[in-house]
């Protein structure tokens, strides 16, 4: 489904990403796990588009990314850079609704959100509130709720669980598993190995840029520590 191969990446200074390939399957949840500054959210961008690499590619379902519209991509791609899109004003309902503007019919729009609302219940308890009322943990839920709307074939989510409570981390990691059992493959970048090792199918460690170690589950199993 999604393919980097040999990405490197570099500021005027120093390299960031050097010689990444790595491969995301279909109905597959696949962690990048590494320290702080080991090029996680700098790959994270270039998957999405947001920076352009000195060299290699990124190929989504086929198609060159860099050489395919942004808007054939938008229904088969979402990328959640944590709960930073989110419109503070606007209630949750309202933010969640933004992400099924590609919905035309209002009968799949509402079968949409009634997948939703069984994947995550309790957003049921806060859909009427603005979001700058909601927790961190509220809002990546209202985040990830967003991005699901659409169904999307792969959503790519830059650091889902870190800074948050056990209890918000848990439920994070529940929904996107839930998700992931309905048929949307994922792609999460994330520090916390203890996670990665809880949910994914596959497990990229990164260190200063490259990747250094990948494997399934039960192969970091024996390195997991808990700790962000």
């Amino acid at each position: 489904m999604l393919n980097l191969s040999n990405i490197n990446f570099s500021y005027p200074s120093f390299k960031i990403i050097s010689d990444v390939n790595l491969k995301v399957k279909e109905n597959e949840i696949v962690s990048v796990t590494g320290k702080k500054c080991a090029g996680k959210s700098t790959l994270f961008k270039l998957i999405a588009g947001l920076l352009k690499p000195d060299s290699g590619n990124v190929f989504f379902m086929g198609n060159d990314i860099y050489n395919t519209s942004r808007k054939n991509l938008h229904n088969d791609i979402v990328f959640i850079n944590r709960y930073l899109g989110l419109f503070q004003e606007m209630t949750v309902k309202e933010n969640i609704e933004l992400g099924a503007w590609s919905i035309k019919d209002k009968k799949v729009f509402e079968q949409n959100l009634n997948k939703i609302l069984e994947l995550v219940p309790t957003l049921e308890k806060t859909y009427n509130k603005q979001t700058k009322f909601l927790c961190n943990g509220e809002k990546m839920l209202t985040s990830i709720a967003r991005a699901l709307i659409s169904f999307p074939k792969l959503i790519v989510i830059d650091e889902p669980t870190l800074g948050f409570y056990p209890l918000f981390a848990n439920k994070i990691l529940e929904l996107i598993t839930k998700a992931n059992q309905r048929g949307i493959t994922f792609l999460l970048m994330q520090q916390n190995l203890s996670h990665a090792v809880k949910i994914s199918n596959w497990i990229y460690e990164m260190e200063e840029g490259e990747i250094i170690k990948q494997g399934d589950a039960q192969s970091f199993r024996k390195f997991d520590l808990g700790n962000e």
